[in-house]
């Protein structure tokens, strides 16, 4: 059974962000969306009935918000019609507060979007234009504070630091001015060069550790002191106000992804929608990604450790049937907690802080 919802938005309005490396379209007409509506709409039938009730649902793309009033309406009660909600469900939708009119956030709202999630990425008008961020944020503040007076319950931003030529002064400025909008969750993202994008193709990164690290610690003394501790590598909430989405799927959490490049996982299984929303259209196969059960074991087990909180030995028992005696024999666990990568003690097994900032080390040894 599926126990969470993810759809993929393949539009951006006015074109697409030069670091981006998610399948998106620059443009898009009336037409072709209500296209991606009525496919979207035939996938939500086809699956529906292998989901238990939804304990999240993500909202994601793309930009979300690149769809007109009528059509976030239209697809949010496509949602409520062809699922069961669980009376908790954390639905989040991602929006660019550029592309978000007061129209679109309040259709969002009655549809059942109680997590939003802003695409700010800086503050700073000269490094939003070197990280080729499209769109501004005049209207941020209005739209924040509509959003709250209309009863929405979670606020995330997403901000962006070690830009080439960033300065730590410019860094503590943009997370004041999130601070001043007062998120109850803050994604704080290191900048990656991904392969193919227009930001990799005409900058150079800085290779400047010394800067990323007093960045990262600088995100740990402030956001802590905010009531906004580090829970994953670039994610910080008190506990009450994690992404349950993103928690449940770092712990294994079974997922149906619908729309283009969208990928499932059913516990064993990760079908991927082709990245091309014309083949999506035309009904194209996913692309399986199949793993014998006890790698795809090491895959969720490893997974969990982007988190401060890695396994509860009770969750790891639940969830992968794995015991502490199980997992402290192992010599690729002992090397890591030897290295003070991970911890390990009556509570469970996490990484330790620099587990956190060399995952790849953690993630390398354990798959």
């Amino acid at each position: 059974m599926y126990y969470s919802l993810y759809i993929h938005v393949p539009f951006c309005q006015g074109g697409k962000c030069d670091y981006c490396a998610f399948y998106s379209l620059g443009a898009s007409t009336p037409e072709l969306r209500h296209r991606y509506l009525n496919r979207l709409e035939g996938e939500f039938s086809e699956h529906s009935a292998a989901c238990a009730p939804l304990r999240s649902i993500f909202l994601g793309g793309g930009t979300p918000s690149a769809l007109a009033s009528g059509e976030l309406t239209r697809l949010f009660s496509s949602v409520r019609r062809h699922f069961t909600l669980a009376p908790d469900c954390e639905w989040t939708m991602e929006a660019n507060p550029d592309s978000l009119t007061s129209e679109k956030l309040l259709a969002a709202l009655e549809g059942g979007m109680n997590r939003l999630s802003l695409g700010v990425q800086s503050f700073q008008p000269h490094l939003r234009q070197r990280l080729g961020r499209r769109g501004n944020l005049e209207a941020l503040p209005e739209l924040v504070a509509l959003a709250r007076r209309h009863g929405l319950k979670h606020l995330n931003l997403d901000l962006i630091y070690n830009i080439p030529g960033q300065r730590i002064s410019e860094w503590q400025s943009d997370l004041g001015n999130a601070l001043d909008l007062a998120p109850d969750h803050l994604s704080c993202y290191s900048l990656t060069f991904e392969e193919n994008t227009p930001l990799a193709r005409r900058l150079v990164p800085d290779d400047d550790d010394a800067f990323f690290l007093q960045c990262w610690q600088h995100n740990d003394d402030v956001l802590a002191a905010h009531g906004l501790p580090r829970y994953e590598i670039s994610n910080f909430a008190a506990p009450v106000n994690r992404c349950r989405h993103n928690w449940e799927i770092w712990h294994g959490q079974t997922y149906l992804g619908c729309g283009p490049a969208a990928v499932s996982f059913d516990g064993k299984d990760r079908p991927a929608n082709p990245a091309n929303l014309a083949s999506w259209l035309a009904h194209a196969p996913p692309v399986h990604d199949r793993l014998p059960p006890h790698a795809r074991q090491r895959e969720i087990f490893a997974f969990a450790f982007r988190t401060v909180d890695g396994w509860p030995w009770g969750l790891l028992e639940t969830t992968l049937g794995l015991s502490r005696a199980m997992v402290q024999d192992q010599p690729a666990i002992q090397d890591l907690c030897r290295t003070g990568l991970l911890v390990l003690d009556g509570a469970g097994i996490r990484p330790t802080r620099r587990g956190l900032l060399f995952n790849d080390e953690v993630l390398c040894a354990l798959l």
